[in-house]
């Protein structure tokens, strides 16, 4: 019985270790930072993303959107701003696997983002993703933190 708790423990302290680390920033080169990801759903075509605590507090410049799997058509970004602002941003349309939208430029660099509201039609449907022939479209949002001035 000992043993059978210390193992029970020993395994669920290593999982909340690293449910810990994938809740942590990841920096990519000349500030972007990844704020969000979201798997698009084939039935919804509205997804809100809201923004956590830590990347809430923080205050960017640009937003992309990356791909990592699937295909889908982005046809609107609305980002909600701390003090109730909001703003459409404009993108190219389709994503597939490994591609990204260009930088998106905010309005203002002193808002800090609660929300992010993405509209889109995800290419493919239930069957086929069961069958393996399409996967649902893996969204990571980022987000560039604006460049000190002197």
């Amino acid at each position: 019985m000992v043993a059978f708790l210390r193992t029970f423990l020993l395994s669920t302290l290593v999982i909340l270790t690293l449910n810990g680390c994938n809740s942590t920033p990841k920096v990519e080169k000349d500030g972007w930072v990844k704020i969000a990801t979201k798997t698009a759903n084939f039935k919804s075509e509205e997804d809100v993303v809201d923004i956590n605590n830590y990347f809430s507090k923080q205050k960017y410049d640009a937003l992309k959107l990356t791909c990592t799997q699937g295909t889908v058509n982005i046809k609107d970004i609305n980002v909600s701003y701390a003090d109730g602002k909001t703003q459409s941003l404009q993108t190219l349309g389709v994503l597939t696997a490994d591609s990204s939208t260009r930088p998106l430029v905010l309005n203002t660099k002193e808002q800090t983002i609660n929300k992010i509201t993405l509209s889109y039609k995800s290419l493919g449907n239930l069957a086929l993703n069961a069958a393996g022939v399409t996967k649902k479209a893996k969204i990571e949002i980022w987000a560039r933190k604006p460049k000190e001035t002197n």
